[in-house]
């Protein structure tokens, strides 16, 4: 069994939310374990609550949550031709579209009955929109979260606003928040349409910015902080793996240019000090709070994609 599969393994028995469930099956597409990662799309279509959300477990707050698992589902629904799968995709898409609570100009609401828009949203909530066509609303999206999170001073982002109180609940460069805006920018940018230049255009220079920022707080062990400019936190791992995957995607798809390649090879080799022999992935932001070390089905999931980006980019 290679280093990527017992990887999979290991998460296979974490306990999986919906956004844990969506981003495994993300990873298994992209190692291309087909039988995988339909039998979890599969799974999340059963557990498709009434409003349409994907993979609702125990009927959880969480809306954009759901936005995680609309790709795999989407993109099976356009195998068989439409079928239950793609019905189940436009289901959700609908409730995020059409009826889940958005704030005055019209960014979602991450859950249910609050007013926080949270970095996490990023991931899969543009790229999901963008992959199903709904180009104007994914930009939308997209904006709005980062517009709220922005600080300019560092070029960097908060994990959460509340729209209500006009406040940040968490103003703290969480180095995962970041990489969720990072990697959701660049799964989107994958996907776009070129015909939406100017929205493209302001995309990509999120995405440099904010990775040249990260990588300027990388430590001198090529990891990063849990807290990226606090050098008391931890040295995490899921971020570590979101920037070099980013890194060797972007450059396979020719967005990012190969002078970053060996940022990101220095990077991989730090983290594969934190994988044990298990495949488990240590000093990860530990679900399920996140808010001190452990471990986490992301985590796993990031290194997996990181892997395979790796091996993609050196055949290339």
């Amino acid at each position: 069994m290679d280093k990527k599969e017992k990887i999979l393994y290991a998460a296979l028995c974490m306990t999986r939310q919906c956004w844990e469930q969506g981003i495994l099956t993300q990873a298994a597409m992209e190692i291309q374990k087909e039988e995988l990662w339909e039998l979890m799309a599969e799974d999340m279509t059963v557990r498709q609550s009434e409003d349409g959300r994907l993979c609702n477990i125990e009927n959880t707050p969480a809306v954009t949550d759901s936005s995680f698992c609309i790709p795999s589902v989407y993109l099976l629904g356009e195998k068989e031709g439409k079928g239950k799968y793609g019905k189940a995709a436009e289901k959700n898409l609908d409730f995020l579209l059409n009826r889940a609570q958005r704030s005055g100009d019209g960014i979602l609401y991450h859950m249910i009955n609050t007013r926080e828009i949270w970095a996490d949203s990023a991931a899969f909530l543009p790229y999901s929109l963008a992959l199903a066509g709904f180009y104007e609303e994914a930009y939308q999206q997209m904006e709005g979260i980062c517009s709220r999170l922005y600080r300019e001073k560092e070029g960097l982002y908060f994990h959460i606003w509340d729209d209500g109180k006009k406040q940040f609940l968490r103003p703290l460069f969480w180095g995962v928040g970041n990489g969720w805006i990072l990697t959701g920018l660049l799964r989107t940018l994958l996907v776009w349409n070129h015909q939406y230049a100017k929205e493209e255009k302001q995309m990509k220079k999120r995405f440099f910015e904010l990775l040249d920022n990260m990588l300027w707080l990388e430590t001198k062990e090529h990891g990063f902080h849990d807290i990226l400019d606090d050098k008391d936190s931890f040295c995490e791992s899921e971020t570590a793996a979101m920037i070099a995957y980013t890194i060797y995607r972007g450059i396979k798809e020719g967005i990012v240019k190969k002078d970053y390649m060996c940022r990101a090879d220095c990077i991989r080799e730090a983290l594969y000090k934190k994988i044990k022999e298990t495949g488990i992935v240590m000093d990860a932001s530990g679900s399920p709070d996140f808010l001190g070390k452990g471990t986490s089905v992301e985590c796993q999931a990031h290194v997996i994609m990181m892997e395979q980006a790796y091996d993609d980019v050196r055949k290339s």
